[in-house]
C-alpha cells in the first residue's frame, strides 16, 4: 500500500467533511436546519471517498458493492430533506425504518440477495441507527461510536484482502472523528444524521462479509460491531443518570468492535496482494 495513495484516500473526504460543517456553522444558524451541515458532509465526503479509488458509480453499478455508497446518497439526500419538516425530530423512528427500507431494496451483496436478507437488512439498519442517536444518547456519543466501529470494520476488511472497502470504511471512520471533534468545538444539532451513519455501519459490514475470501475470519466478526450498538444504546439508557453512563456504553462499543479485530489479526495471514 503506497502511504500517499492512503493520506490522500482518507485526508481528502476528511478536509472535504471539515469544509462543509464548518461552512454549515456560518450558514445554517437555524437550529431546525442545523443538521444539514453534518448531513451534508458525512452524504459528500461518502461520495468522495468512493471516487477517489473507482470513479463516479453508474447506474447500475459496474460491481454489486458499488450500491454501497449510491445507497448512502440516497440516505443522505433524503436526510437533507427531513429538517424542512417542522415534525422532522418527532419522526427519528420513522427515518430510520426509510433509511432501512432504502437500503433493503438497494444494496445488492453476492449471497445476500434473498427476501429473508432484505428484511434483516431493514432491522439491521433500524436498530443500528436508532441505537446510535437515540434513548438521549448526546450527538459527540454518535460519532464516537460510528468513529470506533467503522475502524474496526476498515482493519477487517484488510485482513480479509479487502482493499477498497477498507479504505472507504477507514475514510468515514476519520470523518467520524473529526465530525466528533467539531460537535465538542461547537455543539450542533444532529437528528437525522445517524441514518447515514447507520446505513455505512451496516452496509460496509455485509459488504464485508459478502467479499470475505479469506475464510479464515468468522463470519460473526463482521456482525459483532453493529450487534453492540443497541446493546450500548440500552446501557447508556440505564446509566444516564450515573456520571459513568456514557464509559459504559462506550465500553460496550469498545469491546464488540475490538473483539472481532483481535481475533481476525490474530486467525489471519494478509496476502500481499489486496483486492478487489
Amino acid at each position: 500500500m503506497n502511504p500517499i495513495e492512503v493520506l490522500q484516500y482518507v485526508g481528502v473526504p476528511l478536509l472535504v467533511a471539515t469544509f462543509i460543517l464548518v461552512c454549515s456553522w456560518l450558514l445554517a444558524s437555524n437550529k431546525q436546519m442545523q443538521p444539514l451541515g453534518a448531513v451534508l458532509a458525512v452524504g459528500v465526503s461518502s461520495l468522495i471517498a468512493f471516487v477517489l479509488q473507482e470513479g463516479f458509480p453508474s447506474i447500475p453499478p459496474s460491481e454489486k458493492w458499488h450500491w454501497l455508497v449510491l445507497t448512502v446518497l440516497i440516505v443522505s439526500l433524503l436526510s437533507c430533506i427531513y429538517p424542512l419538516f417542522r415534525s422532522w425530530d418527532t419522526l427519528i423512528v420513522l427515518q430510520a425504518i426509510i433509511a432501512g427500507l432504502v437500503a433493503a431494496f438497494f444494496m445488492q451483496f453476492p449471497g445476500q440477495t434473498g427476501l429473508l436478507d432484505r428484511v434483516l437488512v431493514l432491522f439491521m439498519v433500524l436498530f443500528v441507527s436508532l441505537g446510535l442517536r437515540r434513548l438521549t444518547i448526546p450527538p459527540w456519543h454518535m460519532y464516537v461510536a460510528s468513529w470506533w466501529i467503522l475502524a474496526g470494520i476498515s482493519i477487517l476488511a484488510l485482513q480479509s484482502n479487502f482493499a477498497k472497502l477498507a479504505f472507504f470504511a477507514g475514510a468515514m471512520s476519520a470523518v467520524a472523528a473529526i465530525l466528533f471533534l467539531l460537535q465538542l468545538i461547537n455543539p450542533r444539532e444532529t437528528k437525522s444524521v445517524q441514518m447515514i451513519f447507520g446505513v455505512l455501519i451496516v452496509g460496509c459490514s455485509l459488504c464485508g462479509l459478502a467479499y470475505d475470501q479469506t475464510e479464515s475470519i468468522h463470519q460473526f466478526a463482521w456482525l459483532l460491531p453493529m450487534i453492540g450498538v443497541p446493546i450500548s444504546a440500552l446501557a447508556y439508557f440505564i446509566f444516564k443518570n450515573q456520571k459513568y453512563g456514557a464509559i459504559v456504553s462506550l465500553g460496550i462499543i469498545y469491546v464488540f468492535v475490538s473483539t472481532p479485530v483481535i481475533w481476525s489479526i490474530v486467525t489471519t495471514t494478509t496476502g500481499d496482494e489486496l483486492w478487489p
